[in-house]
């Protein structure tokens, strides 16, 4: 059987370790730096708590292998089977995995940084409260993941159908996650401030209470859905499409709605000052009791729009098209209403928008 005296002989020959079976040998709490290790058979490694750095392995089969408290630094794993391996409190920093089969892997705790899952089997896999900064996952399988109570920052995450994944808990701070579903779920544990979330889709999910401040939700879908107390403070929610969405006291102050359309949105009390409505769609909207102090409406048209008790003080209604609009008891002092020099200055660029 290979010993390590073997591995170290490769090593300083500059050869790799090649289309052999490790069998049993021990790397517990080992330095291994800079080995290629292609076609190797290392099932249940015993790797606990050893540091690997620079290390290749190429179509390598170490299902359940144990690399719990282990220190990984530059490795890359191609074509590798990794069922069933062991990765609870690793730290691991610039790892690459590539079409590789990682199921049921166990990743509690573990922390990841500036590493890359491509064309990966992930189905089973549990990352519950893994921490992942700068990482990508690309063209995986996430059925039945856990990434309960995970924290991600600045990570990559596009075309996710997170109805297959437990995300409960999760935190996602500045992570891409466009044309990502959450249709029909609830995320009222979720944190996702200043995501991307471009496109994303959100059929009668529940948004209850939900951090998106600063978030990117341009084009997104929020249908039939619960926003009530949702924080969506300086969001971008251009071109995005709200449809029997009840949204009461939800935060919005400084989000621009830009382009949007809202058909029976519900806004009472929605705290909304200095929001940007520019060209919006409105039908069956109420803002009632809303603070929309200091909002842009400005060329908006629609229908059937209570604004009710509303506090509408130095905002801004430039030629909407407002009909059966109800303004009972709301505040308007210094609300601007349609300039006609304004029209005319700005006569060339809507017919450029509308064509």
């Amino acid at each position: 059987m290979i010993q390590w005296s073997d591995i170290d002989y490769l090593q300083r020959l500059g050869r790799p370790v090649h289309d052999v079976d490790l069998g049993a040998l021990d790397g517990r709490g080992r330095v291994i730096d800079h080995l290629v290790a292609s076609h190797v058979t290392w099932r249940t490694a015993a790797l606990c708590g050893s540091r690997l750095s620079g290390l290749t392995f190429v179509d390598c089969d170490l299902r359940g292998a144990d690399l719990r408290d282990t220190v990984l630094d530059t490795c890359s794993f191609t074509r590798c089977d990794l069922g069933d391996t062991r990765w609870e409190n690793a730290r691991g920093n610039q790892l690459t995995f590539t079409d590789c089969t990682l199921t049921n892997s166990q990743w509690q705790t573990s922390d990841l940084a500036m590493s890359a899952f491509i064309k990966c089997d992930l189905r089973l896999a549990s990352f519950a409260k893994a921490s992942w900064q700068r990482t990508v996952a690309t063209q995986c399988t996430w059925d039945g993941v856990s990434l309960e109570q995970a924290q991600i920052g600045q990570c990559v995450l596009v075309d996710m159908d997170f109805r297959r994944v437990d995300i409960v808990g999760l935190v996602a701070q500045a992570t891409v996650l466009r044309s990502a579903c959450f249709d029909g779920m609830d995320l009222h544990t979720l944190s996702l401030p200043r995501c991307m979330l471009d496109e994303a889709s959100f059929v009668e999910a529940d948004l209850r209470g939900v951090d998106l401040h600063e978030a990117n939700c341009r084009k997104a879908r929020f249908v039939r859905c619960n926003l009530q107390g949702t924080n969506l403070s300086r969001a971008l929610m251009l071109e995005a499409v709200l449809e029997d969405v009840d949204a009461r006291g939800m935060i919005c102050a400084g989000t621009i709605f830009q382009n949007a359309s809202l058909q029976r949105v519900c806004l009472v009390d929605a705290h909304a000052g200095s929001s940007v409505w520019d060209h919006c769609q409105l039908q069956d909207v109420e803002f009632v009791r809303a603070d929309l102090s200091y909002t842009r409406f400005d060329h908006a048209s629609g229908s059937d729009i209570n604004f009710r008790h509303a506090n509408l003080a130095y905002g801004s209604q430039h030629n909407t098209q407002f009909a059966q609009v109800d303004m009972r008891h709301a505040k308007r002092t210094r609300l601007r209403k349609t300039s006609s020099a304004r029209l005319i200055a700005e006569a060339r660029s809507l017919s450029l928008e509308t064509r």
